[in-house]
């Protein structure tokens, strides 16, 4: 169940015996991927670095400290992209599309989906909740004298509002661009489209950092 007003969000506990401690969003992503083509449940993982770890507090927990039980287990929503090639990819704590390969914020349409707080040294989720139900979006350009504005204002979270930002939270959302747009989940590029269609996946897993 996602977070609900009053109530704690987790508990402590131990890591389970066999689940792994990834490094990195990607990492996660990757093997909850693996785990849906095999049709096995997504589980649990330890998480020790990456942008979802810092939107948790970076805990300093090592693996030993987490299968002792030292950690906090959270359950987390997971993002999920369909490409218009039919590829479908999963994100842990964001989705960056940009029309440009090369990425410069808001050069071009530039869409944002966060599941957390941060985007490496970027505050581009603000309100976003990795366990919500719901996904962070940011979608629009800049005109050229102010995108340097903009992305020195997104380090501490005030390139919001603006005019030309569109922002909103949504379990679901399709995006339709007359160009490609370059798509990047937890950092690593995964293809260009002119479509993507993207789900919250409540619940999908337990982090434990």
């Amino acid at each position: 169940m996602t977070i609900r007003k009053g109530v704690p969000w987790g508990q402590q506990g131990p890591l389970a015996d066999g689940a792994p401690v990834l490094a990195d969003d990607r990492s996660v992503a990757r093997a909850s991927e693996a785990a849906l083509r095999a049709g096995r449940p997504l589980g649990e993982v330890g998480l020790v670095g990456g942008d979802l770890h810092r939107t948790l507090g970076a805990p300093h927990h090592d693996e030993r400290a987490l299968r002792a039980g030292d950690g906090r287990r959270l359950p987390i929503d997971l993002g999920r992209v369909r490409l218009a090639d039919g590829s479908e990819h999963l994100f842990v704590a964001h989705l960056i599309a940009h029309e440009r390969r090369h990425r410069r914020w808001w050069t071009g349409r530039t869409v944002i989906i966060m599941n957390g707080d941060v985007a490496g040294p970027l505050r581009l989720g603000p309100r976003a909740h990795p366990n919500d139900g719901r996904l962070d979006v940011t979608d629009g350009r800049l005109p050229a004298g102010q995108r340097a504005t903009g992305r020195r204002r997104a380090r501490s979270a005030t390139h919001v509002p603006h005019p030309d930002l569109a922002v909103r939270r949504t379990d679901h959302l399709t995006v339709d661009n007359d160009r490609a747009l370059h798509v990047w989940v937890d950092g690593e590029h995964v293809g260009a489209s002119t479509t993507l269609e993207v789900t919250c996946l409540p619940d999908a897993l337990v982090i434990v950092v």
